[in-house]
């Protein structure tokens, strides 16, 4: 099916079927991302009562109790109420629309090689995404961001995330793609922040605090495929209805044909 849409007096179509997912699957009880050396995410049949959720002898059926931190261990998409006080949810936040989105693969470097900063001091481990990397190459009617870490390797589906291998951004880059009005920002680390910053989540404050501050999301832990070309794409973000600060997500990116 193709859905034509219209965006700044532009038109554009997209074909339904051309849509790649970003995120990992997940795997219960099977290999899945870490961060924070985070318990591995589980699914095991109800008991209940003398029933047992699971199909066996070709009865019964199959009823899954599962547990799963949304953060630490899957792709997942998070608002502001990852890091306020009030009551803001991911189901309220995210809308299924769809977004201009920019596609960027960067490399990153080491900490110590850029004139950049962050609001903790740096070490000599710390490798960086920075504001050099991706200035100029944002789109004005962009509204959503995907930046792919390079090497890409396959190992991400599956990678344990501590203090020599977290990669996050300086202060200049979140700021600059706050800057740019990016609402939707993916990426392919587990945090746009220093695995330890002293709990400060700075780059967090900086993106969701910027004006619009309510309406934002960040999705950490995506996987981008090599067969993905940089450029612009359509997104849409699908997630369940968690009334809570994030949720496990499924973004989609869809080709655009330029009507004009």
């Amino acid at each position: 099916m193709e859905i034509v849409f219209k965006h700044s007096n532009n038109s554009y179509s997209i074909n339904q079927s051309s849509g790649k997912s970003l995120s990992i699957p997940y795997y219960y009880n099977g290999d899945q991302p870490s961060f924070y050396n985070a318990d591995k995410g589980s699914a095991k049949p109800m008991e209940q009562n003398g029933f047992i959720g699971l199909v066996k002898d070709k009865a019964g059926c199959n009823v899954m109790n599962i547990n799963q931190n949304i953060h630490c261990t899957g792709t997942h998409t998070e608002c502001a109420g990852h890091i306020m006080s009030d009551s803001i949810s991911i189901n309220d936040v995210l809308n299924h629309e769809y977004y201009l989105t920019e596609l960027i693969s960067v490399s990153s470097i080491s900490a110590l090689e850029t004139n950049e900063k962050y609001h903790v001091s740096f070490s000599k481990e710390d490798r960086v995404i920075t504001k050099g990397m991706i200035e100029g190459k944002i789109p004005e009617i962009a509204s959503g961001l995907i930046i792919r870490t390079l090497p890409n390797l396959l190992s991400k589906m599956n990678q344990k995330y501590d203090t020599t291998n977290t990669i996050f951004f300086t202060k200049e880059a979140i700021k600059y793609i706050a800057d740019c009005k990016i609402r939707h920002l993916v990426v392919d680390m587990p945090t746009i922040d220093k695995y330890d910053d002293d709990g400060k989540l700075g780059n967090h404050h900086l993106f969701f605090e910027n004006n619009p501050p309510y309406k934002k999301t960040i999705t950490e832990m995506a996987y981008i495929g090599n067969e993905i070309m940089d450029g612009s794409y359509l997104m849409t973000i699908e997630i369940p209805p968690m009334v809570l600060d994030a949720a496990p997500s499924r973004p989609f990116i869809f080709d655009i044909k330029d009507n004009d």
